[in-house]
């Protein structure tokens, strides 16, 4: 049976703008299914007729069906609270495991509310573009950065992870514009990756910035910005989640990448899955 969106889809450009007025006031309240068919519509500014042409021309037999299937797919879509997926000293592996899934399942749907998608779109033209391509990060998220480097070195071309603060001022002392920095750090306020980033910039590299608030420090010293978001419950303070957002991120550019290199890519990263293989038994 199609939800209530899909159904609205269906409809959508036999829908009048009598019609629109009242999808809209089901999709911004909080609880639509509380509503009666009067409220409905003096919400709407619509009479009631409109709202029963509207439920039968989106297939349900009567208001009340439609109020059933809402407050279904509201329950549905609920995300779990915090203290509901929290890992408590008893749980069980399997269900540390579920819980793991659950944080993860709702970081992904807050990264991707957060997502700016001319920014992504920007940044992988920008790593096509680039000679030279920089993985900058300290701590965990320089466990990011080596991943990253490790999936794009595959496509050709110069690419370098760079973990330790020295040897990222080396290397950032000597950029020029054909450069490009993919910088990572969740707190966003990590002197040493700020440093390297603005002299990376000074110098005319392009800089890539994914942390999890575009107000932070290092936000502002990005040519283009990647906010990822995730809650770290009480009994995870080791930015669990918002490593593994991260590298879902990293895996969602590379993608794209490869997905805009065509022939060329397939064949680069098939010749690095053959040097590899080459190395086994």
């Amino acid at each position: 049976m199609s939800s209530f969106q899909e159904r609205i889809k269906g409809k959508k450009k036999s829908l009048t703008t009598t019609e629109d007025k009242i999808i809209v006031q089901l999709q911004k309240h909080e609880k639509p299914f509380l509503l009666s068919m009067n409220e409905l519509a003096l919400l709407s500014e619509v009479s009631e007729p409109s709202v029963v042409r509207l439920y039968k021309k989106l297939g349900y037999n009567s208001y009340q069906e439609l109020k059933v299937a809402l407050a279904q797919e509201l329950a549905e879509m609920k995300p779990p609270s915090l203290e509901e997926i929290d890992i408590m000293p008893g749980d069980a592996a399997t269900i540390i495991f579920e819980k793991i899934g659950e944080q993860f399942s709702q970081a992904v749907a807050m990264t991707k509310e957060k997502m700016n998608l001319n920014h992504m779109e920007s940044a992988v033209k920008k790593i096509m573009d680039s000679e030279r391509l920089y993985f900058f990060g300290q701590g965990l998220s320089g466990t990011i950065a080596e991943d990253g480097a490790h999936k794009f070195m595959r496509l050709g071309g110069m690419t370098l992870s760079v973990k330790d603060p020295h040897y990222q001022a080396i290397y950032a002392s000597h950029m020029n514009e054909k450069d490009m920095v993919i910088a990572l750090s969740h707190s966003g306020e990590t002197i040493d990756i700020i440093n390297v980033c603005e002299m990376a910039k000074n110098n005319g590299a392009f800089v890539l910035i994914i942390t999890s608030n575009d107000k932070v420090t290092l936000a502002e010293l990005a040519d283009c910005l990647l906010v990822t978001q995730a809650h770290e419950t009480t009994r995870q303070a080791d930015a669990m989640i918002s490593r593994l957002v991260q590298l879902a991120l990293m895996d969602t550019l590379y993608a794209r990448v490869v997905a805009e290199s065509g022939g060329e890519g397939k064949t680069n990263i098939n010749r690095s899955r053959l040097a590899v293989t080459r190395m086994k038994k």
